[in-house]
């Protein structure tokens, strides 16, 4: 919807409308980010000036009088005349005290707000429009899909980025050993106790190091019929994938390979990035301004560990997902000084842990973007089934398979 404002002068011309169109451009350049442009044109005997200010939902033509004899002495606060959603919802017609309050005379002068529909146009939509932000649960990846294309129809599809977790949202394990739950639980007994009976490692680096071996060992499966063919839609369809997952760089051998055996192509259409391939560092505190970040969060984070990315994989090594991000998105090619987020308009993120749901939408809180979230928790089930369970079959597996390790391949 656009909104034009129609000011005409009855008072024997005594309002000069050039001179008030030419005193108020610089006004609505700074409350409105963006505007198309501002006609002028004279009808005798009164002069009307069509300004192009916003753009807002809303429904038939509306057409309101009013007298601004005494509205002209009205002084309103700042913060009211910068805020789009005022103009849009309270008060339609506060732009046009503003501008009567930014200069011109009080003299008596008929005012008429029409409001028509025309074609929505997107790159002003943002100027006025709040970002979307959602959060929410769900066990059908079909939700995201809606939710993508709904971003895809605002924005089109080389606007909106699709950012998914590979454990327990991609690829489920076959067993429980080696399982993103199983790494969880063991991770725990680390941290509460290092010389529990059931711990497989003395320590997190190896823990790291039977993980590896695991995932090298183990297949993986899509946790819900008919995924990937959802997942390779949207890729088709142009819709740019990144899989941010929290395995180190030593790990990736293994994703890539039960990926491309689940089917999933994620490479055809993913984020270009200035890194070369191979291993890099996230953040400097030596530059904290120059991916993304600045010194306070990078103060936060702490000592950053290196990640890679490539076809599509970012692996992040278990560091913050929705700083992980924003650094990755600084890095692309099509990233600028006045664009951070490259042309991405929207964000969908999909994750099975709830943590990294909340990290990512503390991460772009404040930013003008849209960003829905979903935690997938279609392998729920299993996971709080593993946690009740004695966990006796796990115990009983690795000590089979550490056996068989010792006695048939270390010599």
């Amino acid at each position: 919807m656009t909104t034009q404002l129609c000011i005409s002068d009855h008072a024997n011309d005594r309002l000069g409308l050039a001179e008030f169109a030419r005193q108020s451009m610089p006004y609505f350049r700074r409350c409105f980010l963006r505007h198309v442009e501002i006609p002028f044109r004279a009808v005798r005997p009164m002069k009307i000036l069509s300004l192009t200010m916003v753009q807002f939902d809303g429904g038939g033509h509306t057409w309101i009088d009013f007298d601004l004899y005494n509205i002209v002495l009205i002084r309103l606060a700042k913060s009211f005349l910068f805020s789009p959603e005022a103009i849009c919802m309270s008060h339609p017609f506060a732009a046009l005290l503003a501008s009567v309050c930014f200069g011109i005379s009080a003299t008596p002068v008929l005012a008429q707000l029409q409001i028509s529909e025309t074609p929505a146009n997107p790159p002003f939509a943002d100027a006025t429009i709040q970002p979307v932000r959602r959060q929410e649960t769900t066990t059908e990846f079909a939700t995201v899909v809606d939710q993508v294309n709904e971003f895809t129809k605002k924005y089109g599809a080389e606007n909106v980025l699709l950012v998914l977790d590979l454990d327990n949202t991609l690829l489920a394990m076959n067993q429980d050993l080696g399982s993103d739950q199983w790494f969880t639980w063991q991770e725990a007994l680390q941290n509460s106790d290092k010389n529990h009976p059931e711990l497989v490692a003395p320590d997190f680096e190896g823990l790291l190091e039977i993980q590896g071996m695991l995932f090298a060992l183990s297949t993986m499966h899509p946790p819900e019929p008919g995924l990937p063919e959802m997942v390779g839609d949207l890729v088709i369809r142009k819709t740019t994938t990144v899989v941010l997952t929290s395995r180190g760089k030593e790990f990736r051998d293994a994703a890539e390979r039960e990926l491309k055996r689940n089917n999933y192509n994620i490479p055809e259409s993913t984020l270009e990035i200035h890194e070369e391939r191979g291993v890099f560092t996230p953040y400097s505190a030596e530059h904290p301004n120059k991916h993304g970040l600045n010194a306070e969060i990078i103060a936060d984070l702490g000592s950053p560990r290196r990640v890679t990315y490539s076809d599509g994989i970012y692996m992040t090594a278990g560091q913050h997902k929705g700083y992980m991000l924003k650094t990755l998105l600084a890095r692309s090619t099509k990233a600028f000084v006045d664009k951070p987020f490259a042309n991405f308009k929207a964000i969908v993120f999909v994750d099975d842990h709830l943590k990294h749901i909340d990290r990512m939408q503390d991460a772009f809180a404040g930013d003008s973007i849209d960003l829905a979230t979903f935690r997938y928790s279609r392998e729920d089930r299993n996971v709080d089934k593993f946690n009740k369970s004695t966990k006796n079959h796990v115990i009983r597996d690795w000590e089979l398979l550490n056996s068989f390790i010792k006695t048939a391949l270390v010599k």
